[in-house]
């Protein structure tokens, strides 16, 4: 088994990081924004086409965190604030549909080649991608793409 598809909400930092991230190294984007496809930097109805990511009925974020966090099989989560709102409710709704999650900080010693084991291992098909906003956690979005860029390349090289 083989990771086919990452999602994620959309908003700025780690969430677009892992569309970024994943539409870079070929790998099929989706997941779910909020109505309007709202996030802190404006309106993004590009996305759709873009990451193929769904507008949700709903213009608030909880919906949409919801149901990236049931879509998939596990979420990987980037952050420096494991205590805001948005990451209260992500690690509350993993525990909740039971979905296996795994944190990763930059400035902890998880290297990509641990996340690529752990996808592997966890049989991840459906990936969420979360985490900080740009906003909570400035350079986020750069460290997380880096980072799952390389996570992608060892899964393709161990394929």
């Amino acid at each position: 088994m083989e990771l086919e598809r990452v999602i994620s909400g959309g908003q700025t930092g780690a969430d677009r990081a892992g569309l970024i991230a994943a539409r870079a190294a070929g790998i099929a984007t989706g997941g779910w924004m909020p109505k309007g496809f709202r996030a802190l930097d404006g309106t993004h109805p590009e996305f759709a086409a873009l990451y193929g990511v769904r507008e949700h009925a709903s213009d608030r974020y909880p919906p949409r965190t919801a149901l990236n966090v049931k879509d998939s099989d596990a979420t990987l989560r980037f952050a420096t604030d494991w205590d805001s709102p948005g990451e209260r409710l992500t690690l509350e709704l993993c525990e909740r549909y039971g979905r296996p999650h795994f944190e990763i900080t930059p400035d902890d010693s998880t290297t990509p080649a641990d996340v690529a084991d752990w996808i592997r291992q966890s049989g991840v098909r459906i990936l969420n991608v979360a985490g900080n906003s740009a906003r909570t956690s400035p350079g986020i979005e750069a460290f997380t793409i880096a980072f799952l860029a390389e996570v992608f390349q060892l899964l393709r090289d161990s394929g």
